[in-house]
């Protein structure tokens, strides 16, 4: 075999492995796609598209993506100019996914294992029974005057009151201290993409949907005369993530303006 022959073979195998790593890396993206779409579809339910599709399956295709694409990177050198993008996309698209669930794991670990935030817990806030009634019937997590963090040992978190858990991690959780009025707390929610479900001179509904497996946060905000309080609470889940939190922030600070 002559030397022409062996780099023709070399850069024919080189291709082989890089197409391969493609398929390969397009695994752990596609896999999230599914479920995560498949869930907010209501195709899958979400705690096996997030518990075991994204933490697990996807996880496990995300590190072999970016092994196999770390080896069509060095195949590729045999011909780089031909096979030197596809290489690199092999190992960014899984790599890209692996830093995702890494931020997502860095994320659950930095704030505490609660799913709702209010601005007034002395005098909480509630939903209408039609709301209840017809938006949250069958959701996992209640709505509760004095809610608690769940129990784990060794967590500074462990069945402490959510109220004090709010007054340490969400700064920004506080009344507007006049009262809005609704057609102005209404056009704030919808700005914000929440959708409304009702509005009276006292008090508005809201749900707020996630792009992302479709988790659903309702919102309440109540007018008094003398301040304007706001709650978001996660339908399902333990941790929001610092979701309703942020949310709150920021309505807040729009209702404020």
């Amino acid at each position: 075999m002559t030397r022409i022959e062996r780099q023709s073979k070399g850069r024919k195998a080189a291709g082989l492995v890089v197409g391969l790593a493609v398929v390969v890396g397009l695994v752990a993206p596609v896999l999230l796609l599914v479920a995560a779409l498949g869930a907010k579809a209501g195709a899958i339910d979400w705690k096996f598209a997030l518990g075991v599709m994204t933490r697990s399956w996807v996880s496990i295709a995300a590190i072999v993506g970016v092994a196999t694409g770390l080896v069509a990177l060095l195949a590729a050198f045999t011909d780089f100019r031909r096979l030197g993008i596809p290489a690199l996309i092999a190992l960014l698209l899984p790599a890209a996914v692996l830093g995702g669930l890494f931020r997502f794991k860095q994320t659950a670990q930095s704030v505490p294992p609660i799913h709702d935030v209010s601005t007034n817990w002395e005098e909480p806030l509630g939903f209408s029974k039609k709301f209840m009634k017809l938006e949250r019937v069958g959701a996992p997590n209640p709505v509760e005057t004095d809610p608690r963090a769940p129990e784990k040992p060794g967590s500074p978190w462990s069945g402490r009151r959510v109220a004090e858990i709010n007054a340490e991690t969400c700064p920004g959780a506080k009344p507007v201290p006049r009262m809005v009025p609704p057609e102005r707390v209404r056009q704030v929610l919808e700005d914000k993409g929440l959708a409304v479900f009702g509005s009276a001179p006292w008090m508005v509904e809201a749900t707020a949907e996630s792009t992302w497996f479709g988790f659903k946060d309702d919102v309440v905000v109540r007018m008094g005369p003398t301040r304007t309080d706001v709650r978001s609470i996660s339908r399902v889940g333990v941790s929001d993530l610092g979701m309703n939190c942020k949310r709150v922030t920021e309505i807040v600070e729009a209702l404020s303006k």
